[in-house]
């Protein structure tokens, strides 16, 4: 069972619950090293805590907005940080538009030569979907939890796989 965080992401005052006007089509949230790159000669660690996020909006005209309200949390349930992110316009769709977001939601912990910065363990992403159109805010209500791998499985991921005893037959 997933905890739900006392410092929620609240509903936003005087937004209209419709999922018919805007709705979630595809999500997911990741930890990754954003500098462990084979590819680079020198190796370091940036940990980024990614989210992707593809919605679908209704088309209401011309003026038209959309994000989410985010915060991210650590593994007791604090709240690291909280923002407000845009959606940007990826193609139009049946009776609406495709937006989405791809990209870094929190910088965690890091190191490269010379310099080391420390931050809290996110573990948790939540966000609310939001869309505004003809002076009306519409949400489809919900309150979105990713749970995030702690940073030890994502510097270190060998260490949390299980060790595989040798089964030793008796000598007969």
């Amino acid at each position: 069972m997933t905890a739900i965080p006392l410092q929620s992401v609240a509903f936003r005052d005087g937004a209209v619950t419709s999922p018919d006007m805007v709705v979630v089509l595809d999500e997911s949230t990741t930890k990754m090293n954003a500098k462990n790159n084979p590819a680079d000669a020198g190796s370091g660690l940036d940990l980024e805590t990614m989210l992707s996020l593809k919605a679908w909006a209704r088309d209401l005209g011309d003026v038209k907005h959309i994000w989410v309200d985010l915060h991210v949390f650590d593994a007791d349930d604090r709240l690291i940080r909280s923002e407000t992110l845009p959606l940007h316009h990826l193609r139009t769709a049946d009776d609406g538009d495709e937006y989405g977001f791809e990209g870094s939601v929190y910088r965690g912990t890091g190191a490269s030569p010379g310099s080391v910065w420390l931050a809290p363990d996110a573990r948790k992403v939540q966000y609310r979907l939001y869309y505004e159109a003809e002076g009306t805010v519409f949400s489809d209500g919900l309150l979105r939890q990713h749970d995030v791998e702690a940073d030890s499985l994502v510097t270190n991921p060998h260490a949390a796989a299980p060790r595989r005893q040798r089964s030793v037959s008796p000598k007969k």
